[in-house]
């Protein structure tokens, strides 16, 4: 994580803005290839129960067990003219969190959004990303020596031209969760991948 990515957060609103506005934007951000999937629709109610939401804290890495990623994180923003930019190509095997939105554990829905291949890299970070079972764990390591510990509720694929941003990025209730995000669905003429495979995921557990 560059050392330069904030450790104190915006306020509530001001934190929820941003991340609607990066959503919309998110849905055509991420044009590397990955594989498509058909997720079921996300359940309201999370099959485990989650636990109290943590302070803030920057991630600096990411874990997924049961999909062999050890992955560091960077952090994107937005350009200048609203759009969420894209993870690094040259570091395929990196994720990155979206450092507009709340920290992984805090309150509210936070993203991290890697490539599934890049021109480099055939298999990338989220490669298997769609094969993330629900149940699953992901691990996001904190700055501050926690590990915020999520558990899987769905997975779903999305056409990033009806990307369900509300859905996504909306009020998550207090309860603090994850989204993981890369390319999926089918490749149009000019070779871009037409939605986006989407892991939605709550918060249960600290290390």
């Amino acid at each position: 994580m560059p050392e330069s990515a904030p450790t104190r957060r915006r306020g509530g609103r001001a934190r929820r803005a941003a991340a609607l506005a990066g959503a919309a934007a998110l849905a055509a951000a991420l044009a590397s290839g990955c594989a498509a999937g058909d997720g079921a629709h996300r359940d309201t109610a999370a099959a485990v129960a989650s636990v109290s939401a943590l302070p803030p804290s920057v991630p600096d890495r990411v874990e997924i067990p049961s999909l062999h990623v050890d992955a560091h994180l960077d952090a994107v923003g937005l350009d200048p003219q609203g759009v969420m930019r894209e993870p690094d190509f040259a570091k395929p095997r990196d994720a990155a969190w979206y450092q507009d939105g709340p920290t992984p554990g805090e309150p509210g829905a936070a993203a991290i959004v890697g490539h599934m291949d890049t021109p480099q890299a055939p298999q990338a970070v989220f490669f298997h990303l769609k094969d993330i079972a629900e149940g699953g764990e992901i691990d996001v390591h904190r700055a501050d020596g926690t590990t915020a510990v999520f558990t899987v509720d769905a997975v779903d694929t999305f056409k990033k031209d009806a990307f369900p941003t509300s859905e996504v990025y909306g009020d998550t209730h207090g309860k603090a969760e994850l989204r993981l995000i890369t390319c999926g669905g089918s490749l149009t003429p000019d070779r871009h991948w037409d939605s986006n495979v989407v892991v939605f995921a709550h918060l249960t557990g600290k290390a």
